[in-house]
């Protein structure tokens, strides 16, 4: 690893260990096959942590540090999702062209085909600078393989709480002139 590597991802909001981890050990053991077996990877991870809904989804992709997933627009045999914020930039910025979402990929088409209920596939439809876009396809003419979509018990995703992050400030004068006046 490189002294410029090393600072990128101390640096990072992906953090030095999850940087190294993601970015140059799998692809290193991977080796040229590290996107198509990452997309199975990706697959394995959303068997793991199966969800219900869009929103759940949204949350999820979050909490495990893949980045800041939002649905672009849908229709019945297609979604497209935008994979942005702090991470995905990061990522993008170092390796540039190189950088891989195969994970993302193979993650994100299992969420949907467990949702959907019918074969779905990922793939990347667009790269900027700060963000990707993964469009991802499904045929609701073909189930997806019945024995894993029956027997998946979606998890219940918690929703970061909002109000635990500000604290409240305390009313002292306003409560004793209240009960003064009663």
């Amino acid at each position: 690893m490189s002294q410029k590597r090393y600072d990128q991802l101390l640096a990072s909001h992906q953090g030095l260990m999850n940087g190294t981890l993601r970015d140059v050990i799998l692809p290193s053991i991977l080796g040229k096959e590290a996107d198509d077996m990452l997309y199975w990877i990706g697959k394995d991870l959303a068997r793991e942590y199966p969800v219900a809904t869009h929103d759940d989804l949204i949350i999820l992709t979050h909490q495990l540090g893949l980045g800041d997933l939002q649905l672009q627009r849908q229709d019945k045999t297609s979604q497209v999702w935008r994979l942005a914020g702090p991470i995905v930039a990061e990522r993008i910025h170092r390796d540039e062209e190189q950088t891989s979402f195969g994970l993302e990929l193979g993650f994100l088409a299992q969420e949907i085909e467990f949702q959907l209920g019918t074969v779905a596939e990922a793939e990347l439809s667009d790269r900027h600078h700060e963000y990707v876009d993964i469009t991802v396809q499904n045929d609701p003419k073909t189930d997806a393989d019945s024995e894993r979509s029956e027997l998946v018990t979606f998890i219940h995703v918690t929703a970061p709480q909002k109000d635990a992050e500000a604290p409240k400030k305390k009313r002292k004068r306003p409560l004793l002139k209240k009960k003064r006046e009663k």
